[in-house]
């Protein structure tokens, strides 16, 4: 990690800590955003800029990676170096509180990105093959199905709220 270095007046004096914050990863998806962030350092320097960023996800292809796209949407913002806490932090604040209804909306939208306000065989299907899962198409509908409320291969908001709060058979 590394260390800011502060000049003029405050010379010799520690750079202020930033204010912690409350990570709702599990330690999976940590090691997930390790690896992603390690995938954008490209001069493997600790830290990562946003030229670092745009170089990786232009490689993806927008169309290929749209979720990627939004999940790191405003990292820029973070500044001219990222280290991987400040990256990690970003990724946390994008998919939000996984157990309040507003943390849950964020993360329902970066699967639609057609806009329909729920997660379609489409939309889950393209998210899959994004994070390299396996599943067939006809596995995916299933798992839809299964947990729809609509009664065909489609979550309304409630019904994935309900998987994410782990709420489906109560």
């Amino acid at each position: 990690m590394s260390k800011k270095v502060v000049k003029g007046k405050d010379a010799g004096k520690a750079a202020p800590k930033k204010p912690e914050v409350e990570i709702k990863l599990t330690e999976d998806e940590i090691k997930d955003c390790k690896e992603a962030f390690d995938l954008f350092d490209l001069d493997s320097s600790g830290t990562i800029d946003p030229k670092e960023v745009q170089a990786a996800l232009n490689s993806l292809g927008r169309d290929q990676s749209p979720t990627i796209f939004r999940l790191l949407a405003g990292i820029e913002e973070l500044g001219a170096e990222i280290d991987f806490d400040s990256f990690l932090g970003h990724i946390n604040d994008r998919l939000g509180n996984r157990e309040s209804k507003e943390g849950v909306q964020r993360i329902l939208d970066l699967f639609d990105a057609e806009g329909t306000g729920n997660i379609t065989l489409k939309a889950l299907t393209r998210v899959a093959r994004e994070l390299g899962e396996s599943m067939t198409e006809e596995e995916l509908a299933h798992a839809l199905e299964r947990i729809s409320s609509l009664g065909k291969p489609e979550l309304t908001f409630e019904d994935f709220y309900k998987v994410m709060t782990k709420k489906v058979y109560g």
